[in-house]
């Protein structure tokens, strides 16, 4: 029996509906972090290279629980929802230029199929940037980052697979930082002197055996949210905003030390920010980061005619020397002490293995000023994501009725 054209547009709205229903009830998975795929490699003489003895005790917290008691996720306000509270910066922590009309613009995450595009960008404009890469990504695009090397980029460590490093004992921090080492070392011939902590997180515990390592810790005072999923719609108006407000002398609620010049942090990966799954089936993807490089040029423009200089960090902080090269490393190692305290606290067998210790009652708020996309954003990420679902399902209602 034949159908009217009614009942097709009836079992067709049943069908919208039946859509919109399992869309709703299904998985949504934003900003997860790299590490659900990733294997970060583990080697014991890693341990053995690291003297834990100045680095203080301390829990290791669970993803979340450095979130001020009182904050308004709903991605309008996301600087009160990072894993801020209880972090107080330090001295040696670095947040921006210390000298006026410097900017250091950084991006994170590479390397990726967009950094090509971006080193074309900044050859273009004669402006060196400062790389924090990950190390899985590294061992991906040795070329790319070979490329911004020799280039004259500086490069910096963010981790191997981008994790919450303060819910990590000791020993995964240690094999997170030396498996990313290993792979740069690899690339380039060198190891960098300077760390991101990923989302911006690192406590006491972590600053410190970041520092016992050799590295500096890295940080930002510009953040134009460009991981946001707010950027679907104006990323050119937000992210050059965020830009222009700090470049006016506008408080960005980042600064820690007063910096009068600027580190900007921006991302450069290609991985999807987040996607849609229903059941088993990939429903809807989007990548929010390549909105961010191409604001590149605009904002080296807008700068540059304010005066800015731009710098990679290490030349904005007055360092000749933000890299060991091979020969240098090697030296060192010859010349390490064998009674080097050996590690011998739990929780090593496994990077991914979730830690047991908790923290208990709630961390009072010291300073929020780090960016961390923590529980907030992926919150912010799920939300907006069942948003454009709805969105999608009410165009194609509108296209078929």
């Amino acid at each position: 029996m034949l159908l009217s054209l009614r009942d097709i547009h009836c079992y067709q709205k049943v069908l919208l509906v039946a859509i919109a229903v399992q869309v709703l009830n299904s998985d949504v998975v934003y900003g997860q972090g790299e590490t659900a795929d990733i294997h970060v490699p583990q080697k014991a003489e890693w341990l053995n290279e690291v003297d834990l003895s100045t680095v203080p005790d301390g829990p290791v917290r669970p993803v979340g629980s450095g979130i001020c008691e009182n904050a308004v996720c709903d991605g309008e306000d996301n600087d009160r929802c990072f894993e801020s509270c209880g972090n107080a910066p330090t001295a040696d922590d670095i947040y921006g230029c210390p000298r006026d009309h410097q900017w250091a613009l950084t991006f994170d995450d590479g390397p990726s199929s967009f950094t090509g595009q971006l080193l074309d960008i900044l050859d273009k404009y004669k402006v060196k940037a400062t790389f924090c890469v990950m190390g899985d990504h590294v061992k991906k695009f040795p070329a790319i980052l070979k490329r911004a090397f020799e280039s004259g980029h500086q490069i910096a460590s963010h981790t191997y697979s981008h994790p919450h490093l303060m819910s990590l004992t000791n020993e995964q921090i240690i094999y997170e930082v030396k498996a990313t080492e290993e792979a740069i070392k690899d690339a380039i011939g060198i190891r960098p002197k300077y760390i991101r902590p990923p989302f911006g997180e690192a406590d006491d515990r972590v600053k410190s055996l970041l520092r016992t390592m050799g590295y500096k810790v890295l940080l930002w005072n510009v953040d134009p949210t460009d991981y946001d999923v707010y950027m679907m719609t104006d990323a050119s108006k937000r992210i050059q905003g965020a830009f222009k407000l700090a470049a006016a002398g506008n408080d960005t609620g980042l600064n820690a030390h007063e910096d009068p010049g600027f580190i900007s942090l921006q991302h450069g990966k290609a991985s999807e920010t987040f996607l849609f799954h229903v059941n088993s089936f990939l429903f809807f993807a989007l990548d929010l980061y390549k909105q961010s490089i191409d604001q590149v040029p605009k904002i080296i423009e807008h700068l540059s005619g304010l005066g800015y200089k731009f710098t990679t960090v290490a030349e904005c902080v007055d360092d000749a020397s933000p890299h060991d090269f091979l020969e240098r490393i090697e030296a060192a190692k010859a010349s390490r002490p064998s009674n080097v305290t050996e590690n011998t606290s739990t929780g090593a067998s496994s990077i991914s293995s979730s830690p047991s210790s908790s923290s208990s009652g709630s961390i009072s708020p010291v300073i929020q000023d780090t960016r961390a996309t923590a529980k907030a954003t992926k919150a912010v990420g799920a939300r907006s994501g069942l948003l454009v679902s709805v969105a999608i399902i009410c165009v194609s209602a509108l296209w078929l009725f």
